[in-house]
C-alpha cells in the first residue's frame, strides 16, 4: 500500500526508491508507475529512440534526395519509437493516480503494459507502412521473393524473431518495472521499520544523556556529605579521621572505575550496586563505630540481575544521614533484595533510626531516583518511602525483573 502521507508527485526516500544508478535516478526517485516516473522515463528513453528515428529519416532523405520526406519520415519513425517506450508507462500512471485499491491497481497496470505493447506494435506498423508507401512512390520498394510452403527453418526463425520482438516490447513498455512496483510496499515497510529503530536509538541516547546528568549530581552529593563528616573528625578524633580517609580512599578505588567505565553510567548489576553500598557502610562503620550495625541480604542468584546504577547508594546514604546520625545509641541498617511475583525485583533499605521528618523525601538524591525510574521504566517501577511502625524508615524499590545478560 502506498504511504498515505507521501504523494505520488514527490520524490521517494532513497531507501524506498527503486533505482540507485545516477543515469536512472532522474525518474526512479519517484514511485514506480507514478505520472512523474512515467513522464521522466519517457523523456529520457524517448529522447534516445526519437534520435534514432531522426537518423533513419536523414538516411531516407539522402536516399531519395528529398529533404521534406526526410523530415516526415523522421517524425513518423521517431514518434512511433516514443510510443514504443512511453505508451505502457503513461497508461499505468493514469491508472495509479486514479486511486484504485492496490490489488485491482496492480492487475490494471499489468493490463496497461500489455496494451502499451499492442499500441507500440500498431505505431510501428503504421510508421513502416508510411515509409513503404514513400519508397513505393519512388519505385524503390523491394518485394520479397514469393514463397510456397514455409520450411521448418523459416518457422523457427520467425518464432525466434517474434519472441525477441515481444521481449523488447515488454521491456520498453515498463515490464521490467513491474517487480519494483509490486515490491514497493515491502520497501516502505522496511523504511518505516528503520525509521522506528532510529527513533528508538535516539530516544535511548537521550535517556542515557539524562541519566548521565542525573548521576553526575549524585556522585558529588555523596562525596560532599562524606567529606563533611570527615572534616568534623579532624579536630575531634584525628586517628579516626585518618581511618575514615583510608576507608574513603578504598571505597573510591572500588567504585569509581565502575562509575567512570564506558557502560557504567547506564548499566550495572544488583551485585555491583550492593558491593558499592557495602563499601560505603564499611566506611561509615569506621566513622561511627558501634553506633552502626549493618545487615546485607542478597541471594546469590540475584547478583547478576541488571539494576540501575547509583539508586541504592543514595538510599543507603539517606538512611545513615537521617536515620543513624541523629539517633543516640545503636542503629541497624538492613539492605535486602528478593523476587516477587516472578516478574519483579524488590529492594528494601530499612533502618530503625530517627524516623521520617518533614521534607525528608524532597532531597536531590530522592528526586534523582524518581527521575531515573521514570526515564528507565515509566510506570512499571515504583519507589516508596514510609515510616516503620517500630520506628525508623523503610525505602522500597520495585522494578521489573530483567533477564541476566549472557
Amino acid at each position: 500500500m502506498r504511504e498515505p502521507s507521501h504523494p505520488l508527485d514527490r520524490p521517494l526516500p532513497p531507501e524506498v526508491a527503486a533505482g540507485a544508478a545516477a543515469f536512472i535516478q532522474y525518474y526512479q526517485k519517484y514511485a514506480v508507475f507514478s505520472l512523474q516516473w512515467a513522464l521522466r522515463r519517457t523523456v529520457l528513453f524517448g529522447g534516445i529512440v526519437f534520435l534514432a528515428g531522426v537518423f533513419f529519416g536523414i538516411s531516407h532523405g539522402l536516399t531519395v534526395k528529398d529533404a521534406w520526406e526526410a523530415v516526415t519520415v523522421a517524425l513518423a519513425v521517431g514518434g512511433a519509437n516514443v510510443a514504443l517506450v512511453g505508451a505502457g508507462p503513461v497508461l499505468g500512471a493514469l491508472v495509479r493516480h486514479a486511486g484504485w485499491p492496490r490489488r485491482a491497481e496492480g492487475m490494471l497496470i499489468i493490463v496497461c503494459v500489455i496494451v502499451g505493447m499492442v499500441l507500440a506494435v500498431l505505431a510501428d506498423r503504421w510508421a513502416a507502412g508510411f515509409h513503404d508507401r514513400l519508397m513505393a512512390a519512388h519505385g524503390m520498394l523491394s518485394k520479397p521473393p514469393p514463397r510456397t510452403l514455409p520450411d521448418i527453418h523459416y518457422v523457427i526463425q520467425r518464432m525466434i524473431s517474434a519472441g525477441y520482438e515481444l521481449l523488447v516490447l515488454f521491456i520498453a513498455n515498463g515490464g521490467l518495472a513491474l517487480p519494483a512496483y509490486f515490491a514497493e510496499p515491502k520497501r516502505w515497510a522496511e523504511h518505516w521499520r528503520r525509521v522506528e529503530l532510529e527513533k528508538m536509538s535516539l530516544a535511548k541516547s537521550e535517556a542515557d544523556l539524562r541519566l548521565t546528568v542525573l548521576q553526575a549530581q549524585v556522585e558529588p552529593h555523596f562525596l560532599f556529605n562524606t567529606l563533611a563528616s570527615v572534616r568534623s573528625l579532624v579536630t575531634a578524633d584525628p586517628p579516626r579521621a585518618v581511618q575514615t580517609i583510608d576507608a574513603l580512599a578504598q571505597h573510591l578505588r572500588a567504585t569509581l572505575p565502575k562509575l567512570r567505565a564506558e557502560t557504567g553510567v547506564t548499566q550495572s548489576t544488583l551485585g555491583e550496586q550492593f558491593a558499592i553500598c557495602a563499601s560505603y557502610l564499611e566506611l561509615m562503620q569506621v566513622r561511627l563505630g558501634e553506633r552502626l550495625q549493618v545487615d546485607i541480604r542478597l541471594p546469590p542468584e540475584l547478583s547478576q540481575v541488571p539494576f540501575p546504577p547509583l539508586l541504592l547508594i543514595s538510599l543507603v546514604e539517606n538512611a545513615v544521614k537521617h536515620g543513624v546520625e541523629p539517633k543516640p545509641g545503636t542503629t541497624r541498617v538492613t539492605l535486602a533484595a528478593r523476587v516477587i511475583n516472578g516478574k519483579q525485583i524488590e529492594v528494601q533499605i530499612e533502618d530503625d533510626g530517627a524516623g521520617l521528618k518533614l521534607g525528608m523525601g524532597e532531597g536531590t538524591g530522592l528526586a534523582n531516583i524518581r527521575a531515573q525510574l521514570r526515564t528507565r521504566f515509566a510506570s512499571s517501577a515504583s519507589f516508596e518511602l514510609s515510616e516503620r511502625s517500630a520506628g525508623g524508615v523503610l525505602a522500597r524499590l520495585v522494578l521489573p525483573l530483567e533477564p541476566v545478560a549472557t
